[in-house]
């Protein structure tokens, strides 16, 4: 699949406050919070945390602009210490970023009840002579992202400790897709015990079809999947194969029984448009299911 990164017209947001307060002395882990603060856990706060003993990230290796890994989060604007908030992660494709800005994720699930989070991505290495400039992540670099994604979601799990697993969501639009598929492949003990929703877009459709629907924690999880049906003139072979894969997956999942959606976007290339940003937004919040697709 192609790799381009989906991009997500940004939306202002008045009420967001200040995520972070003076705190007197440097915390001493693995993530900072930035500014060497402590968070405010309070609506609409944003918390952003450093972690420069994480290896370095995937945009850092392909644009060769250095940057610690960063994380960053997003309290809805119905966030009390008293509820239990699921959290919301949209991986995007590329390079994947470097985690440092507001989650675009909140464009997706709206203003409330979900934590979104943006996190960066990371590959063991760049070979800048594969298809697609080496970015695609594949199962061997599992090792490296399912080490880092604990470190990191464990030091927001730790911070927020209101967080529930039912209808938290992880997925991603092209190679953040892949990066889901790998992580469900390798069946990721952190990953599978805090989520309980995956979902997939124009990516990862080769990772999750090697065996994985069948293994038993599948049976606890919930999916969709996205995928365009536009002929890929640079790669016309691609589209092929995301077609036939999603194909056995679906068979799949009818054989084992498992809450599976799988949705081809009409007269769309690698690309996630609006009335299916829609529809992704409307299945992570459990409202009601995809409307049917058109003929």
């Amino acid at each position: 699949m192609r790799l381009n990164t989906q991009k997500k017209p940004g939306r202002c947001l008045s009420s967001v406050k200040c995520a972070c307060a003076l705190f007197p002395f440097v915390l001493l882990c693995t993530g900072l919070a930035s500014l060497g603060a402590e968070a405010k856990l309070e609506p609409n706060s944003i918390l952003s945390f450093v972690f420069p003993d994480l290896p370095d990230t995937l945009m850092t290796k392909s644009s060769g602009e250095k940057q610690s890994a960063r994380m960053s989060a997003e309290l809805p604007e119905n966030y009390s210490r008293k509820g239990q908030f699921p959290w919301f992660i949209f991986l995007t494709g590329g390079g994947g970023g470097h985690g440092e800005t507001k989650p675009n994720a909140r464009e997706l699930v709206g203003n409330r009840d979900f934590i979104c989070v943006n996190l960066p991505q990371f590959k063991r290495d760049l070979n800048t002579t594969e298809p697609f400039r080496g970015l695609s992540i594949s199962p061997e670099d599992f090792d490296l992202i399912s080490r880092a994604y604990q470190t990191m979601l464990q030091k927001l799990f730790h911070t927020v400790p209101n967080i529930t697993r039912k209808h938290s969501t992880l997925g991603g639009f092209s190679n953040g897709a892949n990066t889901t598929a790998v992580l469900l492949a390798g069946q990721d003990e952190f990953i599978l015990e805090h989520f309980d929703s995956f979902f997939l877009v124009e990516g990862g459709f080769g990772p999750l079809a090697a065996n994985i629907l069948q293994k038993p924690a599948m049976k606890r999880c919930r999916f969709l999947v996205l995928r365009g049906d536009a002929p890929e003139d640079e790669h016309p072979g691609v589209r092929e194969a995301n077609d036939y894969l999603a194909r056995a997956l679906e068979s799949a999942a009818r054989d084992f029984h498992l809450d599976f959606t799988s949705v081809v976007m009409r007269g769309t290339g690698h690309a996630l448009p609006s009335k299916y940003e829609a529809l992704l937004g409307t299945w992570a919040r459990g409202e009601a299911p995809p409307a049917p697709q058109a003929k």
